[in-house]
């Protein structure tokens, strides 16, 4: 089996034919379709089953029980994955039709442990995002070496909005070769029904709080087993920091722009760089010490 396509599955009953019907489309043929099933309330499954199986495709799936988020959906998933290749899905987004052959072929070619794409937005919003040498961090978009996500142990934390950003982080930190095909391989939906930011800022706010302790262990552990090469990284995680600083200055409280702060404090520069911290450019003005 070449490739294990995972698509945690949850309220995306509008969507979710559109992303099924992009499978049935692929022109690589040599994968499973593991569908995890996270006990929303409409009747996304049924219509992802029904989809699939009128294109000639037999899905696994896989019932959680009981609603318990993406994270946990995709290691399911991950567990009982047979392919040599792992591909994460969104059930609203969607594959071009040679999705899955430019990237399995590329990683194949290349020896990659990660191979990714370009990205086309729709819905909302449109247009092409050439990623070039930056890597989102989602989980979407690309195609992980199974061997290595289990051998490396990289797995989705239980219990974050935003579980992808340290996942996708540590696949980079972790990963011995990464490939790009400068072609469309993912289809990301924009959604007007998604709820804003301003609103949900409060959950975002925690999450970071978690998220970048995360980086800084992940990093910290690189370092130890990989050291040379480290700057981009390390130069990557001041960037990181910098942008969470900054989104709670603009969406949240002062209150919560200090916590974070407060944060980052422990978060000590890792050496050897000829960078500076975070935390020696933060504006004094806002009453903060160092």
């Amino acid at each position: 089996m070449k490739i294990s396509v995972i698509i945690p599955i949850y309220n995306v009953e509008p969507y979710v034919e559109g992303c099924m019907q992009s499978l049935c489309e692929q022109t690589l043929r040599d994968f499973e379709i593991i569908l995890v099933d996270d006990c929303g309330s409409d009747s996304s499954v049924a219509l992802a089953v029904e989809t699939l199986r009128r294109g000639g495709l037999e899905p696994i799936l896989l019932c959680l029980g009981q609603n318990r988020g993406p994270a946990v959906a995709r290691n399911v998933g991950l567990a009982m994955a047979q392919g040599d290749y792992v591909l994460f899905l969104d059930a609203d987004d969607r594959l071009v039709p040679q999705s899955l052959e430019l990237l399995y072929n590329e990683a194949v070619r290349t020896g990659a442990d990660m191979t990714y794409g370009f990205v086309e937005m729709f819905g909302d919003s449109s247009g092409i995002i050439n990623q070039g040498d930056d890597i989102y961090a989602t989980a979407s978009n690309k195609l992980c070496r199974r061997s290595f996500l289990i051998d490396n142990n990289i797995l989705f934390v239980e219990g974050l909005l935003h579980e992808d950003m340290p996942w996708s982080f540590e696949l980079e930190c972790k990963a011995g070769k990464i490939a790009r095909v400068p072609s469309v391989t993912y289809r990301y939906l924009v959604r007007s029904d998604s709820r804003s930011q301003e609103e949900e800022y409060s959950p975002h706010f925690l999450d970071y709080c978690k998220i970048l302790p995360l980086y800084s262990a992940i990093l910290t552990e690189r370092i130890h087993t990989k050291p040379c090469d480290e700057t981009w990284y390390i130069a990557r995680f001041e960037t990181i920091k910098a942008y969470y600083f900054g989104l709670t200055l603009q969406k949240g409280t002062l209150q919560q722009a200090r916590e974070l702060y407060g944060i980052i404090r422990t978060l000590k520069p890792i050496p050897p760089l000829g960078l500076f911290s975070l935390h020696y450019f933060l504006p004094t003005r806002l009453g903060f010490l160092w």
